[in-house]
């Protein structure tokens, strides 16, 4: 189960005028997908479907390993993945790891990690 955790954000007057600025921006001229790639520099989206799948298996090795009773500090041994990135990786601080990163966690942990192909859901042509 994915526990939700909700802390305030610690933004500067700056940060926090930027996004106000940048939010009022997407409301008036309503940017395109196309256009938001090209203004963060990068090549595609990240499907939500596939970023709720990495943060329930990044979930899933969490609760694992402190069923093991593993610390961070453990598990950063048995993988050689920083004790830094592993806590951001569990926390959702660092939301789009490679599959490789998973396997290697799950292979520290004595699990593997298991896909299932499935149908995929009909077309919606009301879109």
């Amino acid at each position: 189960m994915i526990r939700h955790v909700h802390r305030k954000s610690r933004r500067t007057h700056k940060e926090a005028a930027r996004l106000r600025a940048d939010r009022e921006r997407y409301q008036r001229e309503k940017p395109s997908l196309q256009q938001l790639l090209a203004e963060g520099g990068h090549k595609q989206f990240v499907p939500l479907g596939e970023l709720m799948f990495i943060h329930q298996v990044m979930a899933s090795l969490k609760q694992e390993r402190e069923r093991q009773g593993l610390t961070l500090t453990a598990l950063s041994k048995r993988t050689g993945i920083d004790q830094a990135a592993l806590s951001k990786l569990e926390t959702g601080h660092n939301g789009n790891p490679t599959l490789a990163t998973l396997y290697r966690i799950a292979l520290a942990l004595n699990k593997v990690i298991a896909c299932v192909l499935q149908e995929a859901p009909a077309e919606d042509s009301t879109r």
